[in-house]
């Protein structure tokens, strides 16, 4: 009876524990106020068939002014987004190249080679 407890007691913190949702860092390199509100453009994790990123946008209606520090300031937070990002994955690659996983170690690897251009491209913007 006592492990019966002891089991249901782990299983609600297990299934209660909140997943942190992770987001790809966005280098933003323009903006534009409209009258639908503030289009931010972008890049991402998106990519075309040629491997260049593709330019995104976000539309906030809620922002009524906005200027090239905020702009910069928003890159910062993203840059920190990513540094975390890489040290993340850097992480599973390390325990997949462990565990002789190599398929997804090799992924894993391409994967942060695009991050790590990512990561050139916001030190070329935010410095």
């Amino acid at each position: 009876m006592h492990s019966i407890i002891i089991l249901l007691f782990l299983y609600d913190i297990f299934y209660t524990m909140k997943k942190k949702i992770i987001t790809h860092p966005k280098l933003y390199f323009d903006f534009k106020n409209t009258s639908q509100g503030l289009k931010l453009f972008y890049y991402s994790n998106k990519l075309d068939n040629y491997g260049k990123r593709l330019v995104e946008i976000d539309l906030d209606s809620q922002i009524l002014s906005f200027s090239t520090n905020d702009l910069n300031q928003l890159n910062k937070n993203e840059y920190n987004k990513l540094l975390t990002y890489i040290i993340r994955q850097e992480r599973i690659m390390k325990i997949y190249l462990n565990k002789g996983f190599s398929d997804q170690y090799q992924n894993m690897k391409s994967s942060l080679d695009l991050m790590y251009s990512f990561k050139n491209d916001f030190e070329s913007i935010i410095t």
